[in-house]
């Protein structure tokens, strides 16, 4: 007789995506100062057009308390340009899963992409181009009765 197995997963995760188009890049690059950022209105994911002066950042900012009062919140973290065709170019995906510990900590890509490698790319188009990011936030398993 062949024994039976009850198989469970012991992470579940919370997963949205927010498509971030930016519109006007040449004049966000000019009229941004270093450290000046935009953010998304979903969750936040910050866009830095001018990080070190020649490079485009993008970061997403831990601004939720977790329900169970805990402090810690474990992240996965992707993002891209979105190619002509609407989908996430697998050639720019940054991908990082980090654990945040404080209410506004910031992790991501500070080196996205450069200002020559995007302004040279199809993916900037009539001063226009669009971001896909995706956060999946580690959830605890509910208990299950087996």
């Amino acid at each position: 007789m062949a024994e039976s197995s009850t198989r469970m997963s012991l992470t579940t995760f919370e997963t949205r995506e927010i498509r971030f188009p930016v519109e006007g890049y040449a004049a966000t690059k000019e009229m941004a100062a270093h450290g000046e950022h935009y953010e998304s209105d979903k969750f936040v994911v910050g866009y830095y057009p001018n990080n070190g002066g020649s490079l485009v950042a993008v970061t997403l900012a831990h601004l939720t308390t977790p329900k169970d009062g805990g402090l810690q919140v474990g992240a996965r973290f992707t993002c891209a340009l979105m190619d002509g065709h609407g989908h996430a170019a697998p050639e720019t995906r940054h991908f990082s899963s980090d654990v945040f510990s404080e209410y506004g900590e910031e992790k991501g890509f500070w080196t996205f992409v450069t200002h020559d490698a995007l302004e040279g790319s199809d993916y900037l188009v009539d001063d226009c181009f669009t971001l896909v990011c995706s956060v999946s936030a580690l959830k605890k398993p509910q208990p299950s009765r087996v």
